[in-house]
């Protein structure tokens, strides 16, 4: 359920606020961990504690026991990494 709100928000995000023409979502499971990858073209600029939305998804991620990561230099686009803790027997 959190990635797909994480993807979710990242999508609407670039379509609403980066003005991104293309974005890119990969996802991989190593280890115990899934780890989606969402990258924009877009204005970058994107501050995790300067607005609900990324505060929320930092929030949803972390009540999993995962972790977020925020990429967006202004004028390079906008890149979140979400890892997840996955159990083995989901992974395999």
């Amino acid at each position: 359920m959190a990635v797909y709100y994480v993807t979710s928000e990242c999508l609407t995000n670039a379509a609403k606020h980066a003005r991104a023409t293309v974005v890119e979502v990969r996802a991989r499971v190593y280890e115990d961990v899934l780890e989606v990858v969402i990258g924009d073209d877009g204005v970058g600029g994107a501050e995790p504690g300067g607005g609900s939305g990324l505060i929320g998804l930092t929030d949803r991620v972390e009540a999993t026991g995962g972790r977020l990561t925020v990429r967006s230099p202004p004028g390079r686009g906008t890149t979140l990494i979400a890892r997840l803790p996955v159990p083995r027997s989901a992974a395999e």
